[in-house]
């Protein structure tokens, strides 16, 4: 019953800020006592639920860039099965070390991105740029950028049993201007995809336990739910604030927990 409560509260707020769960999921996991490997595993299959969940919420506010979903999914996806599929091949600290590593990476582009106004996007030039109107709001990507940064995340989500959410919001936010409300809500859709086959890559190595994921599933769907009808109501700079605040402290407990 503990657990599944955790997991509950846990959804909430990770739908609430675009995240899959999957950097708290893992952690929680492994003070449970499973190995690394077995938290990511659950991790990626709780990802898929709270992801698809979440999804269609917002899909009803149509917060959901479907266009700028699919061009960085395929991509993502790629990156992902692949990282699944080598995990096996890391030691449990590396990954641990590398996990904190990047929350707290991302933790400095989320905060980076405060000040970068939909207007300086707006205005950008160059090679390679893909003009959006979507919802009312006017931004601008960079194609040659989305390549090598969502096969980067995909792969890390697979090798470490995340989603890449905590990856994708700042990439949409800081470096393709996209904004908070709109990159939050088109990455519950891609979290659920790329955790989807990230498991699949797992799975060729690593069992599942499923008794365990579809109990914490339960918890997870009806959290989603929750949390994302929260989110649609909060404005863009509380969601960064609230969600760089959780990067940095998971990412430092992360790394603390690899020296002691």
């Amino acid at each position: 019953m503990l657990i599944f409560v955790i997991f509950f509260v846990v959804s909430i707020f990770f739908s609430m800020v675009g995240l899959g769960g999957g950097i708290i999921y893992v952690p929680l996991l492994l003070a449970f006592g499973y190995s690394f490997h077995q938290s990511a595993a659950v991790s990626l299959f709780l990802i898929t639920l709270t992801g698809a969940s979440a999804f269609t919420r917002y899909r009803k506010a149509k917060l959901v860039d479907w266009q700028l979903a699919l061009v960085m999914e395929v991509f993502t996806d790629v990156g992902a099965f692949l990282g699944g599929y080598v995990s096996a091949q890391f030691q449990e600290q590396h990954l641990k070390a590398l996990f904190g590593f990047l929350l707290i990476l991302a933790t400095f582009f989320l905060l980076n991105s405060f000040n970068k106004s939909a207007t300086q996007n707006e205005a950008r030039t160059g090679f390679g740029l893909w003009r959006r109107d979507f919802n009312g709001e006017k931004y601008v990507v960079s194609i040659p950028l989305i390549i090598p940064a969502t096969l980067a995340i995909g792969f890390l989500a697979g090798l470490l049993g995340v989603s890449g959410g905590f990856l994708k919001v700042p990439v949409m936010t800081l470096w393709l201007g996209v904004p908070a409300k709109i990159a939050v809500a088109t990455s519950s859709l891609m979290v659920g995809i790329t955790g989807a086959v990230g498991l699949g890559g797992h799975l060729l190595n690593e069992p599942l336990d499923w008794l365990l994921a579809l109990k914490l599933g339960a918890a997870v769907i009806i959290g989603a739910q929750i949390g994302s009808k929260i989110s649609i109501g909060l404005p863009d700079k509380k969601i960064k604030k609230v969600l760089a605040i959780v990067l940095f402290v998971v990412g430092a407990y992360m790394i603390f927990k690899v020296f002691v």
